[in-house]
């Protein structure tokens, strides 16, 4: 019998956490992610993974609402320093239970100012993850 290790499947991303989670986009973010294919999608899904997990987030539940906040408010959206502050801190007890503690913990006005810090295209161009052309829609 072939055994994967969870520290292989999370260096190769995890194909079928990543399928799992295009999918969950599919049927509850379809505005948000309406004009990506599935590559470009599944491709942007894995990157926010990893970003996640530099934050210690090791819960499927906990890495899809981070690749959310990704797609809905910013890809950047972590980088705003209260929204930092708080996936760092420890009275939110471990990084998988401080996901949850950004909706009381960060203000309404803290999230604006995170989804209106740049151009999020402009995030996902630099890595190569642009969203495509009319031409080129699903």
């Amino acid at each position: 019998m072939f055994l994967v290790t969870r520290e292989q499947r999370q260096k190769t991303g995890d194909p079928a956490f990543v399928d799992r989670v295009v999918t969950h986009f599919r049927r509850y973010h379809t505005e948000a992610v309406a004009i990506l294919s599935d590559d470009l999608l599944r491709r942007r899904v894995a990157h926010g993974i990893e970003r996640g997990r530099a934050y210690g987030l090791t819960w499927e539940y906990s890495l899809t609402v981070f690749v959310a906040h990704m797609m809905r408010i910013h890809p950047e959206f972590d980088r705003y320093p209260a929204i930092q502050r708080e996936l760092f801190n420890p009275d939110h007890g471990e990084p998988d239970e401080r996901i949850d503690a950004l909706t009381y913990a960060v203000s309404e006005k803290a999230w604006d100012e995170a989804a209106s810090q740049s151009d999020p295209e402009a995030y996902w161009i630099a890595l190569g993850l642009p969203t495509p052309d009319e031409g080129e829609l699903q």
